[in-house]
């Protein structure tokens, strides 16, 4: 058995670093090609249906759609000291963090845990599959005036 090209720690470093870019641009000079090196061509992305972007977003323009939808929303999305749980074998791993998000138009910032289940294809370097699990869907919503 040869050792995997990649590490989980490796594909989501680059990924967080990619997405904090985006996010942070205004919409006019957001670059989608960070993110989209990491993703897998069919990647399937899973959020609560109740946030304002809630949805299954498939491949690179669903996960595209959705990055849209939340960088219109937040000019902050910053995962922080994520401690990756993995069993050694498996392409799917646990990711606890902290998250910082500052709503794009009022300035108010929160910080929550969030959990991540991710799935990676080691030797391509990419993310397959990504379902986040938000600490407190309530006020995320309220802070972005959002009623489901």
């Amino acid at each position: 058995m040869s050792t995997p090209k990649h590490t989980p720690r490796s594909i989501l470093n680059t990924f967080y670093a990619a997405e904090v870019i985006y996010m942070s641009a205004p919409p006019e000079q957001r670059d989608f090609s960070g993110m989209a090196a990491v993703l897998f061509p069919n990647i399937k992305l899973v959020q609560t249906p109740h946030l304002p972007y809630g949805g299954v977003f498939t491949g690179a323009a669903g996960f595209q759609q959705w990055a849209e939808q939340m960088s219109d929303l937040f000019d902050v999305v910053d995962v922080r000291d994520p401690e990756i749980f993995e069993k050694e074998g498996s392409n799917r791993i646990v990711v606890l963090s902290t998250v910082h998000f500052r709503v794009r138009k009022t300035g108010e910032r929160m910080v929550f845990p969030l959990c991540q289940a991710i799935t990676v294809d080691l030797e391509a370097g990419q993310i397959t599959e990504m379902k986040p699990f938000y600490w407190d869907v309530h006020t995320l919503n309220k802070a972005v005036g959002y009623d489901p």
